[in-house]
Formats: C-alpha cells, sequence, structure tokens
C-alpha cells in the first residue's frame, strides 16, 4: 500500500471521497450547482502491455481491443448519485467500450461496444464492434443491428445522431467499396487500409433500426470520428496516407457523401521544437462555433489531451487564414488545470475527456488526474520541492469531474482511484438540432454510370498566383495572354493532360499473401490504375469525368507522358452524379488556401469576355460562342459533351487554332503503335467506358520492352540493339563482361529479391560498381582517402597498422556506388535516362515516343512490380 502525501484542501478532499466509498458516492448533500442531467462515462483499469507500459489507443488501429470496461451511468453529476453499470449486466464482463454519444433530447445514448476474443477461434470468428444504443428512460440498451449475420460484417465504431435521426458511424464493411469490386472483375474483399496491416475504416449511415446501411466515404485509409456540425455537414478525421505521408486530418462532408473538403489541419500537427507531432480528435462545437477538439501526440504513454478550441470558420491551419477572413486566433486553450500530454511531469495533472455539461452554465464534464510523483512507494504532490527532486510522475488516477473554465474551479463527481482510466464521458443534456446537411448538386445521368465531374477552372492557378509551369512566350506573361492561340502555340505549352489515376483496394493476408517487395520500390504508394487522360485547354481550364466512389488522384501531364508537377497529395472522392468544382492547384507548403471551396481566393480565370462571341483570336467552328465567365473547357464540353469522357490514349484535340490544324499534326500518343502487350484492352483503346482502365505490371508490359529485338543504324551500320542483349553480363560470344553502363536489364531473378527481375532492381536501387578480375566479375574497391587526400589504412584495436605479409600497410577501400538509374515516382526527376532516347542521345530514336509514354506513366504511378493484386503469384 503507497503512502499517500498530498497538500491542499482540494486535494484532502479528493482523497477523502476515495477513502469514503469513492465510485458508490456517500453521504454529502448534492452541490446546488449541479443541475439533474443523468452522466455516462466508461470506466476502465489502466492498460499495460507485457513490460508494464501503459497503453493508449491508436488511431491507426481503430478495431484494437482492450478488455474490461464498463460503461457507467448516474443520473446527476454528483458524487451523491448513485452509479450504475449499464453494460456488464447488458454484455457480461470483459468487454471493450467507446465512444458515447448522445441524442439532441438527451435521452439516447450510443455506444460501441466489443466482447472478448474468443480463444483458439479463427480471425473470421472472432467478435466485431458493434453499436449499441441505451436508453435513459426506460433504462434499456438495444443493439442497432439486430441481425448476428449483419452485425457481424465489420467494425463499427463512432456513432454520431443525425439531424433526421439517421445515424453515421466509421465501419470496416464497406458495401460500396466491394461492390465495386465485382464491377472492377475482382472477388468481394474488406480492403486494407494503405498501411497494409489493418481494414480500412470509412464513414457510413443507415437508420436507427440499423437498416440501409450505405457507405458514404471512400479513402483508402481510415475515416473516422465523425461529429455533427451546426450547419448539418458531418466533421470527420481522415487518415492522409497518400505516397508516404501520415497524418489525420480535419475533413467535412455532407450527409450524402458529397462535397468531401479539408476542414483543418494538414499544416498545423507540429506543435513547436521539440515537441511531440500532435494529432485532432473532434469533441463538440462550441456556442460561438468553435470546433472543440481533444489534442495529443501521435505517440504517447501519458494517456492524456489537451482541449483546444479552433476557429473553423476563419482558418484552415494554425497560421493559414480562409482568403478574406477577419484577423484573430486560429486555436485557443482551454481555461482550466495546466494539463499537459508531455512526457514530462504534468503539474497541472492529465485530462483523458472532456464534454460540455449542455446546461447553459458553460461548465465540462472531466475526466481528469492529478499530478503525482513517486518515492519508493509513497505519493508525493507535484510541489516546486518535489519537482525539483527528478522524481518519476506516478501513474495516472482518472476521476470525474465539473470544470468551469470562467474560474477554473472544478467539483468532484467521481473520486480518482490508483489504476483507474476513465476513457469517454457523456453529458445526456439536450442540445439545438442542427440544420439538415447540404446535398451535392448531382448530375442523374452520370450517376446511373456511377461517375462523377470534376470541373477545374485553371491548372495555372496558384491561390490567385498565375503559373504556366513553363517559361511563356514574350508577351504571355497572364492567364488572359497565354491562353490566346494565336500567340502560344500547342507545343509551347508544357501541360497538356489531366492524367486521372485511382487507388487499388489491397486484400488482406487472408485473401492473397502479399509482400513488400511485391508492390516493389515503392511500396508505400501501394497501387494504381489511370483512369484515362483529358487534354488542358489553352486557359488551363478541365472538365472531366471521373469513377464515383473511388479515390482519385489527379497528375498533369506533358506532350511525352510525364507528370510536370508535383503529385495531388490527398485522395479526390465524389459520389455519383457530383459536380466538383475546383478553382486550380496548390504549391506544397503554400499559405494560400486549397480545398476548401469556401475559403479559397477567386479564380484567376474571369472566363470568357463576352456572351454570344468566341473566345478571343479562337476559331469558331468547334466552339462558335461561349457564356460570359465560361473557360474554355466548359464551353467545349457545354456543345461537345463526350470531350468530357476520359481517353485510354494521350490524344490532343485544338479546338481553338486558327486556322485550324490539320488533324494527322496533332499530338496522339496511342497504345495501338507498341510492338508489345498494350496495359488496356482495344475496346477501351477505342472508345472509354466507364470500367476502362490502364493497368500496367512490370513483368507483363515493361521488361517486353527491354526483350523486344531492335536494329539501329549504329556509326552506318545495322546493330542489334536489344536492350536485354546489351545490357547484360554476357555479350554476344557468351563471354563474361561488365554490364554497359552498370545496368542490366534481363528479366531473370534478381539474387537480391527473388521476387522482382535483375532489371527492375538495377533501374531502381542503388547497386555497387562492378569489373572484370581474373574472369570473375566483382564489386570494384577503390582506396578510401581522408580529408586532406591521404590514404587511410587498416589498424588493429590497439591503432597500430595492419600490415601485409610484404610487411606494407594496408589501405581502406570500399565499393563504389552505382546510383538508380530510375526514381520511383517522378519520371520527371529520371530525366538522364530518358535524354538518351532524344534527339542527340547515345540512343536516339532506339525507343518510340509511345514506349517511352509508357514508361512515364509506370514510373509516375510507382514504378510498381504490379498494379493488381490479384496478378500477384502466389506460391
Amino acid at each position: 500500500m503507497k503512502t499517500i502525501i498530498m497538500p491542499g484542501l482540494l486535494l484532502l478532499m479528493l482523497w477523502g471521497l476515495s477513502a469514503c466509498g469513492g465510485l458508490d458516492g456517500g453521504e454529502q448533500q448534492q452541490d446546488p450547482t449541479v443541475t439533474d442531467i443523468p452522466v455516462a462515462y466508461v470506466q476502465r483499469a489502466l492498460p499495460r502491455d507485457q513490460d508494464g507500459q501503459l497503453m493508449v489507443d491508436d488511431l491507426q488501429q481503430p478495431a484494437a481491443f482492450q478488455a474490461g470496461a464498463r460503461l457507467m451511468v448516474r443520473d446527476f453529476a454528483s458524487p451523491r448519485a448513485e452509479p450504475r453499470d449499464i453494460s456488464t449486466a447488458l454484455l457480461g464482463a470483459g468487454h471493450d467500450i467507446r465512444d458515447l454519444s448522445l441524442s439532441s433530447d438527451g435521452q439516447r445514448l450510443l455506444f460501441a461496444a466489443r466482447a472478448p476474443a474468443i480463444e483458439d477461434a479463427d480471425e473470421d470468428e472472432q467478435p466485431t464492434w458493434n453499436l449499441w444504443e441505451y436508453d435513459f428512460s426506460a433504462g434499456q440498451a438495444r443493439r442497432l443491428i439486430s441481425s448476428d449475420l449483419v452485425a457481424e460484417e465489420g467494425q463499427d465504431r463512432f456513432p454520431r445522431y443525425l439531424p433526421d435521426g439517421r445515424i453515421v458511424f466509421a465501419s470496416t464493411r464497406q458495401r460500396q467499396a466491394r461492390a465495386r469490386l465485382l464491377d472492377e472483375g475482382k472477388p468481394q474483399f474488406t480492403p486494407l487500409a494503405e498501411d497494409r496491416d489493418t481494414p480500412a475504416f470509412a464513414l457510413h449511415v443507415m437508420n436507427a433500426d440499423g437498416s440501409d446501411i450505405q457507405q458514404i466515404t471512400f479513402n483508402v485509409s481510415h475515416d473516422l470520428a465523425p461529429l455533427v456540425a451546426p450547419d448539418g455537414r458531418i466533421v470527420f478525421l481522415r487518415w492522409e496516407h497518400k505516397d508516404g505521408r501520415n497524418r489525420f486530418d480535419l475533413y467535412r462532408v455532407n450527409p450524402d457523401g458529397s462535397q468531401v473538403e479539408p476542414l483543418y489541419g494538414a499544416q498545423s500537427h507540429d506543435a513547436g521544437e521539440d515537441q511531440p507531432e500532435r494529432q485532432f480528435l473532434p469533441i463538440t462545437f462550441m456556442d460561438d462555433g468553435r470546433l472543440l477538439v481533444a489534442t495529443r501526440p501521435r505517440e504517447s504513454r501519458t494517456a492524456a489531451m489537451l482541449p483546444v478550441a479552433i476557429d473553423v470558420d476563419h482558418f484552415i491551419d494554425r497560421d493559414r487564414p480562409l482568403y478574406n477572413a477577419v484577423a484573430g486566433q486560429a486555436e485557443q486553450s482551454l481555461p482550466g488545470p495546466a494539463v499537459s500530454y508531455l512526457q514530462t511531469v504534468s503539474r497541472g495533472g492529465r485530462m483523458a475527456a472532456l464534454r460540455p455539461m449542455g446546461d447553459g452554465s458553460g461548465r465540462y464534464l472531466m475526466a481528469w488526474s492529478p499530478c503525482r510523483m513517486e518515492d519508493g512507494d509513497t505519493l508525493l504532490a507535484c510541489t516546486d520541492d518535489n519537482l525539483q527532486q527528478d522524481l518519476e510522475e506516478a501513474p495516472p488516477a482518472f476521476g470525474l469531474w465539473i470544470l468551469d473554465p470562467s474560474d477554473g474551479t472544478q467539483l468532484p463527481v467521481v473520486a480518482p482511484r490508483d489504476g483507474v482510466w476513465i476513457t469517454d464521458v457523456a453529458v445526456a443534456a439536450p442540445t439545438t438540432l442542427p440544420a439538415q446537411g447540404p446535398q451535392g448538386q448531382i448530375d442523374d445521368n452520370l450517376a446511373d454510370d456511377n461517375l462523377a465531374e470534376i470541373n477545374i477552372r485553371s491548372v495555372y492557378d496558384f491561390g490567385d498566383r498565375f503559373d504556366p509551369l513553363t517559361t511563356p512566350p514574350a508577351g504571355a506573361g497572364t492567364l488572359e495572354t497565354f491562353r490566346d492561340p494565336s500567340r502560344v502555340s500547342p507545343d509551347e505549352r508544357r501541360v497538356r493532360f489531366l492524367r486521372i489515376t485511382k487507388g487499388v483496394l489491397i486484400p488482406g493476408d487472408e485473401v492473397l499473401d502479399l509482400r513488400g517487395a511485391d508492390f516493389g520500390r515503392a511500396a508505400n504508394f501501394g497501387m494504381r490504375e489511370i483512369v484515362g487522360y483529358v487534354p488542358v485547354e489553352p486557359d488551363g481550364s478541365v472538365r472531366a469525368v471521373v469513377p464515383a466512389n473511388a479515390p482519385v488522384g489527379l497528375q498533369l501531364v506533358d506532350a511525352t507522358g510525364k507528370a510536370v508537377y508535383t503529385r495531388h497529395t490527398a485522395w479526390l472522392t465524389l459520389r455519383p452524379g457530383e459536380q466538383r468544382q475546383c478553382t486550380g492547384c496548390h504549391q506544397s507548403g503554400s499559405d494560400v488556401v486549397h480545398g476548401r471551396a469556401s475559403g479559397e481566393p477567386p479564380s484567376i480565370n474571369a472566363g470568357a469576355p463576352l456572351t454570344g462571341s468566341p473566345f478571343p483570336n479562337t476559331r469558331s467552328d468547334v466552339v462558335s460562342f461561349a457564356d460570359a465567365g465560361e473557360t474554355m473547357a466548359e464551353a467545349l464540353t457545354r456543345l461537345q459533351p463526350e470531350r468530357r469522357l476520359p481517353n485510354i490514349n494521350m490524344q490532343a484535340f485544338d479546338a481553338w487554332t486558327d486556322p485550324a490544324p490539320d488533324p494527322a499534326t496533332e499530338l496522339a500518343l496511342d497504345y495501338a503503335d507498341l510492338n508489345t502487350d498494350a496495359p488496356a484492352d482495344a475496346a477501351c483503346q477505342q472508345q472509354w467506358q466507364p470500367e476502362c482502365r490502364i493497368v500496367i505490371h512490370y513483368q507483363d508490359h515493361i521488361q517486353p520492352i527491354w526483350d523486344l529485338p531492335r536494329q539501329a543504324d549504329v556509326g552506318g551500320v545495322m546493330e542489334d540493339v536489344t536492350c536485354s542483349s546489351c545490357h547484360n553480363r554476357r555479350d554476344a560470344a557468351n563471354a563474361l563482361q561488365v554490364p554497359p553502363a552498370q545496368l542490366e536489364l534481363t528479366g531473370d531473378p534478381s539474387p537480391e529479391q527473388t521476387a522482382q527481375p535483375v532489371s527492375y532492381r538495377e533501374l531502381l536501387f542503388n547497386d555497387n560498381e562492378l569489373e572484370l578480375v581474373d574472369g570473375a566479375l566483382v564489386d570494384r574497391l577503390e582506396v578510401v582517402l581522408d580529408d586532406q587526400g591521404q590514404v587511410v589504412y587498416q589498424t588493429d584495436d590497439d591503432g597500430e597498422p595492419v600490415l601485409d605479409n610484404n610487411g606494407d600497410p594496408i589501405p581502406v577501400t570500399r565499393t563504389v556506388p552505382v546510383n538508380a538509374v530510375l526514381r520511383a515516382g517522378r519520371a520527371r526527376d529520371s530525366q538522364a535516362f530518358f535524354s538518351l532516347f532524344e534527339d542527340g542521345g547515345s540512343h536516339q530514336g532506339w525507343l518510340s515516343p509511345q514506349e517511352l509514354r509508357l514508361l512515364a506513366e509506370w514510373i509516375d504511378l510507382g514504378a510498381q512490380l504490379y498494379n493488381d493484386p490479384f496478378r500477384v503469384p502466389q506460391n
């Protein structure tokens, strides 16, 4: 038994409550400031790992289970109120309970529960997280989805009531995503998040009786923790994991799944020098419209959070106000105990949960542990003297308190106890029902084909700044002059196409055995498909059809097939028939808001100057007239709607130059001109359909380029220039040689990784330079020199020179590195390779423009080994 030494009247009262019955209440009179409102909370033992370290929940593992939680209810917020254990009588002991949320009338409580694991049962037979509802007035609880079969289809967490009585929640069931797999000719499975470690959670809605479950978000990684905003939209956490990013940002979405957009946090996770990266967990909206969040470090052993109010109406990041927003403060800490989530001792104690009391007093119900320090078996208060002794902070002892931010006072409700953790709290007070959420603009014809539309006003608009991503011709330094075809020809515009890509859903190992090597050099890229290409008009505008209910990526592409701009850093998702407007592009790290439709600066593309006339200096046989304000893409696709459809081939269409160019001179890079297998079927090459995709596999589409027999004029003599025959460690007479340019392009399994061909490893991984010594290929060694250019010699443990048989010192040697030829994900940074085949290059004309296009798009996708998990060979 530890001795407790804690000064101060409040702490004496605190521990006195614990000694007088604590959780069972006492004989004290109810505080007159406590209103007659029921409260609920989740109480559990402090979870510890095998090493005794405190374990806290991880947003990357939302299905994780911690046994021994109990859902407790009190009829009012006072130690005098009798606590009732709701969950043990309902579910039995050992369950995990999380995610408490109340109905607007304060009569019903939603929560998520999971039963303990079944010993020796298979993974698909283990219990899942289910959603429950407790009725305060009836004192009864029910599982929302009554059918055992349907309830166990996925992991369900984070339930919230919608204004219309339905429930939004996060789940792995993903019915709409699974249905799309069938459309793609794949078996149904539960997709993994991009870390390929956990099933991905998406937001769903359902009726109050558990019927009509509909998926509304389609991120490749987790969408979690929904919260209904005062305007009826849903705020939630999105795990941004595209292309190696790893953060949880605040997003929002309409209840029908339309208009998914960032809300806050992309550039606000850095808490300052020597501070851990932080996360935001939505708690509630405050009366003044600010969003109250729990901030906490991504990795923590303190089980603590810090409440922060965020002005999301005026800021998208801590230092990024919305366009024309009145200057103010983006974040403000909530007044109260000076808590911390850092590993160092927190003198103000630790906070684990917080909810408004909802009684008009401005107070909060708070799970809080006082600061205590350990000196052997003695617990000490965190006084100045004790803090100077460099003692360890004692494990938290959470209780439940009413916090009044106006004066910083705290009233006890549940006395703190050693080893107890309160993880969720709820107050059953009536709240004002938010407005019915807005709905997206829907095109019924697109919706019927499970398609949506994006409308970009100008890809040259970088937050009210014109950037053509190239050096414009003289006199064409503005968007108005750059779009003029009499001033700038198509060949002078670096950006020619918008490449539309799609993330591929990845199954778990119960479906396929996939290893990191099967993805390739950039396993963090996952797998990608190309939906197709749409030309970018002279003013930078694009209007394109894209798949709905799917993660979509965008890339700006030049005439050779290389992406010319940083990849779109987040997945774009649209609902069937949704029509999304976009101003332009965004520079990484820019202070200008991008992605928040209501917070971006106005478009720099004013569109057509007049109604009824063509765009200035354009011909009128295609676009005879434009409406004032229309972009070139809007005018063209209004008259020719089929121009919105992607194309598998890179085929330009110049609707503007006067006189009209000869169609034969238009840019066209067609797969039909390949002498190897195309990564898209012939029907899709002729006419794009919603199911058409470009799916590139290295073994099927890239290695055949190296193996294709080729002849070329070399110094007036026709020679065999087959890539894999030349770049080989065997010459034409089968004699051992150093591969030309230290590059092998054979398709044999690599000794370093047998799942990958030699050529793949040679192109994408650093290597050692080879040399031929005594009939053997070995790593070339070079003598190491010091900073003064003097030879470095080997020494023994005593620092004495090591001598050879002749008594001479032995130089230190090292291998000579050879850098990878290609950079996965960035074809434009692999220009040293592509320049070999351009005019003046040593391999000029040896690869066709169509082959170079295929290589460029494969690299830009991430240079993956496979882009369909079901193409990966299974042992």
